[in-house]
């Protein structure tokens, strides 16, 4: 092989690892075609990284799927939900499925170490054999292998999250309910695809838990959809982290909030750390609320109708 053919077939490898998700196995590069001496010229030419023995990475692989890959398994559950931009909670750790009968496993960090799962911040999720050839799982096994692990309601939002984004077929839930533990399948039921965030699921999923009363994008007139309506007057809107708002946003917000409270609405704006870091003390400050009854309408001193009295 001459030395510009050499360039041109690892050239070729790049695409190849790039379709698979950015990293991929010896297996899948030669199911695409690419040979051995290709694959090699690759990590010479700096176009390709081999990870460990057999397994290679794009230059952009996602840095979550490399080190899964140098653990000795391939990404899954919420770590590639995260990749897929879906929402999963913060500071989650590395989730490496592996098979049943893994053993000498290394640090995601460095081959030359073994792993200390606790100390490097890895969730293993042991199932059968890894018969696949890419770095990471496909999306449906990943948000199964969610329930193994993640609170419920948080695998729960990243469903609803993935089929709000349309990532995910709704079609494609079998997938995710095979891929469950067999115990906790029936909670894929709970699923609403009226959600428009995870946050909103974790408090829909709450609400849900303690038989209250309430509806999400609930329409009110001169103000629009709102998160929730909980009984007959307690507003709840959850604004999440990444929407990050412009000044006419934040003022359309304010408008919407006093054209509540003129009309005797209760509202609560949750913010993304109240739900995901503070949730203790949110959901008890929402109980307390609704057992004082402030989501029902109270006649005025003068009888003038759903007003809360002073």
């Amino acid at each position: 092989m001459t030395a510009s053919a050499g360039v041109t077939a690892s050239a070729g490898v790049t695409p190849v690892l790039r379709h698979a998700g950015g990293a991929a196995g010896f297996a899948a590069l030669e199911a695409a075609g690419v040979r051995r001496e290709a694959a090699a010229s690759a990590v010479r030419a700096g176009t390709a990284t081999r990870i460990r023995n057999g397994w290679f990475a794009a230059p952009d692989a996602p840095d979550d799927v490399v080190r899964a890959i140098r653990v000795g398994g391939i990404a899954t559950a919420s770590t590639v939900a995260r990749i897929s931009g879906l929402w999963v909670p913060e500071h989650d750790r590395l989730h490496v499925r592996v098979a049943a009968n893994a053993s000498r496993l290394r640090s995601p960090h460095d081959r030359t170490l073994p792993l200390d799962a606790a100390a490097h911040g890895v969730c293993l999720h042991y199932r059968g054999r890894i018969r696949g050839t890419i770095g990471r799982d496909p999306l449906s096994t990943a948000l199964g292998e969610m329930f193994a692990c993640t609170p419920i309601t948080d695998a729960l939002a990243a469903v609803e999250s993935a089929i709000e984004r349309r990532v995910l077929d709704p079609g494609h839930l079998d997938a995710v309910r095979e891929a469950m533990p067999i115990g906790r399948r029936a909670v894929l039921d709970r699923l609403d695809f009226g959600g428009q965030s995870g946050l909103e699921t974790k408090v829909r999923l709450f609400l849900r838990s303690r038989r209250i009363r309430f509806r999400t994008q609930a329409p009110i007139e001169g103000v629009g959809l709102v998160d929730f309506l909980v009984g007959d007057r307690l507003v709840i809107e959850v604004d999440g982290w990444s929407f990050h708002r412009s000044q006419s946003q934040f003022e359309n917000d304010r408008r919407r909030d006093f054209e509540l409270m003129t009309r005797g609405y209760l509202v609560l704006r949750l913010s993304y750390r109240q739900v995901t870091h503070d949730w203790e003390r949110t959901s008890a400050g929402i109980l307390a609320l609704l057992a004082r009854r402030e989501h029902r309408w109270r006649v005025g001193p003068i009888g003038a109708g759903p007003f809360p009295s002073i």
